[in-house]
């Protein structure tokens, strides 16, 4: 077993086993697997490591968080043969569909609790006073006149907020994700709000830091020299009528190897081969990243890999687009 297969298979069995102990309690402690996640714990003890796990622990089934938890621990794996060894034994030979069994009959018992709590509660609404059902009526009643007056009484505040309202529906209406032309002309509007080809995310996202300056709203994913999955990361938007896309900083975050130099692109529409911009961000650096965008363009993907030399020793780092946005064309 290869430290890559070693490593899907410990991610595989924690994400499942995390999902059944977060839904089922304590009925679903598994003291074999409290020691297989307490290996990983204590080996991702390092911040950086610490917050990778933080993350798979709090969205064990996200895609994002277990593809970043199985490429730092077949790292993790790959630099040390005891922790191989001892993850091994913990594991036990157990795979994703054995920990799928034990959380199927938890599923069915699960069940049978909503339907023995749903039947309490229709127990309980048949045998409700009649004094009590006659009760609600009234409050219902009363609340219903008293809104008339309010809304007759004041005829010309209406006809003064009519305005107000057209231009509130006109503010709704420009809110269509990805259309440039549905907002001001030079509005900025942030990656993260255009839609995702096939609603999928293949990077991470929110305030992150290039060279230890935070930018909001960015993007990222890991990068590793001895990982054949990390060579380099993507992510596609959806979008039409936008002039310009500008990026206030390209590099590597606080974490990543010193020497780690990563290369951005940008793709337009179905080309993933010719890059309509392209920039080389050295160790150390920060650039920022800008490029025009014609008018047939449908599509925008973001492309980052590293032009540091392939293999051990193991380089790594996130390439981070620090606050990446497009301008719109207007109406």
């Amino acid at each position: 077993m290869t430290e890559t297969d070693l490593s899907r298979d410990v991610v595989s069995v924690l994400s499942h086993y995390l999902r059944r102990r977060a839904e089922g309690g304590n009925a679903a402690y598994d003291a074999s697997l409290e020691e297989l996640l307490g290996q990983v714990q204590a080996r991702f003890s390092e911040p950086f490591l610490a917050e990778v796990l933080a993350r798979f622990t709090e969205r064990p089934s996200g895609p994002v968080e277990t593809d970043a938890m199985r490429l730092y621990l077949s790292q993790e794996i790959a630099g040390d043969g005891d922790f191989a060894r001892q993850l091994r034994s913990a594991l036990g030979g157990r795979k994703a569909g054995k920990v799928k069994k034990s959380r199927k009959r938890w599923v069915v018992a699960a069940l049978g609790v909503v339907v023995l709590l749903a039947a309490v509660f229709v127990a309980a609404r048949l045998t409700q006073s009649p004094t009590q059902q006659v009760v609600a009526a009234p409050t219902t009643v009363t609340a219903t006149p008293a809104a008339q007056p309010s809304t007759s009484a004041a005829p010309t505040s209406a006809t003064e907020s009519a305005p107000e309202t057209t231009t509130t529906g006109e503010t709704a209406g420009a809110a269509v994700p990805g259309d440039g032309s549905s907002v001001p002309k030079g509005s900025p509007v942030s990656l993260l709000d255009l839609p995702l080809t096939n609603n999928e995310w293949h990077v991470q996202h929110g305030d992150h830091d290039v060279q230890l300056t935070q930018y909001p709203n960015s993007l990222w994913n890991m990068l590793a020299t001895c990982n054949s999955s990390a060579y380099r990361g993507e992510q596609q938007f959806r979008l039409k009528n936008f002039t310009r896309l500008e990026v206030k900083a390209v590099g590597t975050d606080s974490t990543a190897s010193p020497d780690l130099a990563v290369k951005f692109e940008v793709f337009l529409n179905d080309d993933g081969v010719n890059a309509k911009q392209a920039v080389v961000v050295n160790p150390g650096e920060t650039k920022t990243f800008s490029v025009d965008l014609p008018e047939n363009v449908f599509a925008l993907k973001l492309r980052t890999s590293f032009t540091t030399a392939a293999g051990k020793p193991c380089r790594s780092g996130n390439a981070v687009w620090g606050s990446p946005y497009v301008v719109a064309a207007g109406r």
